[in-house]
């Protein structure tokens, strides 16, 4: 479990990182504030990668599964979501 959640949280810093790489499409007085968002949201995800490689490091099983569920569980809920969403488009194309 432990090496899936690794490869979600690089996921999910890969997706952060994309974010603050992309090019601005214009001058938004916002993009500094969404920037500071965005690296304080790494932050947190750099603290659970360390804290599962602490886990999986000291074998402290409780703490590596309590680390594996808070990075799968959003995982989860967006590929739920993502299943409804193409359930509802499919459905909704035949009327």
């Amino acid at each position: 479990m432990a090496i899936v959640a690794g490869a979600l949280l690089v996921l999910y810093l890969g997706g952060i990182v994309f974010a603050l790489l992309a090019p601005a499409k214009g001058h938004d007085p916002q993009r500094g504030q969404a920037v500071g968002c965005l690296m304080i949201v790494a932050l947190g995800l750099v603290g659970l990668g360390v804290l599962l490689g602490v886990a999986v490091a000291f074998e402290i099983g409780w703490l590596e599964r309590a680390v594996s569920y808070m990075v799968i569980f959003p995982a989860v809920l967006l590929l739920i979501h993502g299943v409804r969403f193409l359930w509802l488009k499919l459905t909704r194309r035949g009327r």
